[in-house]
């Protein structure tokens, strides 16, 4: 499943605005959504000054890509209800909107036609609709759909151990504990799985499946085709995953010097705590007696937010961590944020949404019509993509 659109009201620093996203089925150069097909088609980049709304955008995203699911998902709403100039906290009737249209993957398509959930001519869109509402001083969210096709099709977000409808958020204060920290029984039992995938966006505690927690219960040949797909996502880095471990924790070699995971920089760990935490979710989701171990990555489907991408990342991995992701898993759509122009010079300017906030401090989404790509720092940051004046510290 892959996000087409998103239309908001009332939703933080959203009054009301719709913003469209690429994807890797998308039909570009049609009337619906006339660009040229970037290099990447699927990666969005969200860029935007502090509280312009690419966190509040995920966040929306994740919402929605839950459906009828999140009224018992288990996310914690809090203000998320645009609050105006002016207007009390606990104005009645204060409501937002998350609208949202998703395109299904071939195998989400053929799955519902199958079981006879919808018609065999229907090609078209997941809905989503959902409202938040305020009551006192809490918010609750709740599903708007009411056809009977569209809840149809949604009723495979109820199941837990399919990779239809697959959605992976990452908040920008993601972490991996220790092993010994993780208990995945525990969030099993307050919170769904689907809840759980995005539950980085809105808990700032919430911490990541450590590979150190999965990766030894997979089998030898299982083992080393992961091994190898880690090892391609960290080149360039300097760093080599090793299967060898001490007190539990795996080490990653850089010039012929093993470290362990704890020991890793933050750039370090930041990256690789979520990748592994991907691989993680891919690996229990995917049905090796049917599909095999061919395609275990490369037909892998589905969203996966990134807040921060470049987070305490070297400027010589910015320039080359989204191409590096999109053509190891070219059938994710990643929508990821930055303030990095090293980031942004990577892709073109199809791949990129510009979050502006005007003057009565509503956010909107632009895709600015101007080629970045390939122009060095101080080029892009000058640009409208970044709006700077100067890229000189000011003067005494």
């Amino acid at each position: 499943m892959y996000i087409s659109s998103i239309h908001l009201k009332n939703f933080r620093t959203f009054r009301d605005a719709k913003i469209d996203f690429v994807h890797p089925n998308q039909n570009f150069d049609s009337k619906v959504f006339p660009l040229p097909k970037p290099k990447y088609p699927n990666i969005n980049l969200l860029l935007g000054n502090n509280g312009s709304g690419k966190t509040t955008l995920l966040k929306a995203i994740a919402l929605a890509s839950l459906g009828p699911l999140i009224d018992d998902a288990g996310i914690p709403i809090y203000r998320l209800i645009r609050q105006e100039q002016g207007e009390s906290t606990v104005s009645k009737g204060r409501r937002a909107d998350i609208n949202a249209q998703f395109v299904p993957s071939d195998l989400e398509l053929r799955t519902v036609k199958e079981r006879g959930w919808i018609s065999n001519d229907y090609s078209g869109l997941i809905e989503s609709s959902s409202a938040i509402t305020k009551l006192g001083d809490i918010e609750r969210i709740r599903w708007g759909g009411e056809t009977d096709w569209l809840e149809s099709f949604w009723f495979p977000i109820f199941e837990e151990d399919t990779s239809l409808y697959f959605t992976l958020g990452y908040g920008a204060t993601r972490r991996t504990e220790r092993n010994s920290v993780i208990d995945p029984a525990a969030r099993s039992a307050t919170r769904s799985i689907r809840g759980q995938r995005v539950m980085s966006l809105f808990e700032e505690s919430y911490s990541l499946m450590p590979l150190s927690n999965w990766f030894p219960l997979t089998s030898a040949f299982i083992s080393q085709y992961i091994k190898d797909i880690l090892n391609h996502l960290l080149e360039g880095t300097g760093y080599t995953f090793s299967s060898d471990r001490e007190l539990g924790e795996y080490f990653f070699e850089k010039d012929g010097i093993k470290v362990p995971f704890p020991a890793l920089s933050d750039g370090y760990r930041a990256y690789i705590g979520w990748i592994g935490d991907l691989l993680y979710h891919i690996y229990l989701l995917w049905d090796m007696s049917k599909h095999g171990i061919e395609g275990f990555i490369t037909d892998w489907q589905g969203i996966v937010m990134i807040d921060e991408i470049d987070l305490h990342l070297h400027p010589s991995w910015q320039m080359r961590v989204l191409p590096t992701l999109s053509k190891a898993l070219p059938n994710v759509q990643f929508i990821v944020t930055s303030h990095s122009p090293l980031v942004a010079s990577s892709l073109e300017w199809m791949n990129i949404l510009v979050m502006k906030t005007e003057d009565d401090q509503a956010s909107t989404a632009e895709r600015i019509h101007h080629s970045i790509h390939g122009q060095d720092a101080d080029q892009v940051l000058l640009s409208e993509f970044f709006g700077l004046e100067s890229t000189r510290a000011e003067g005494k």
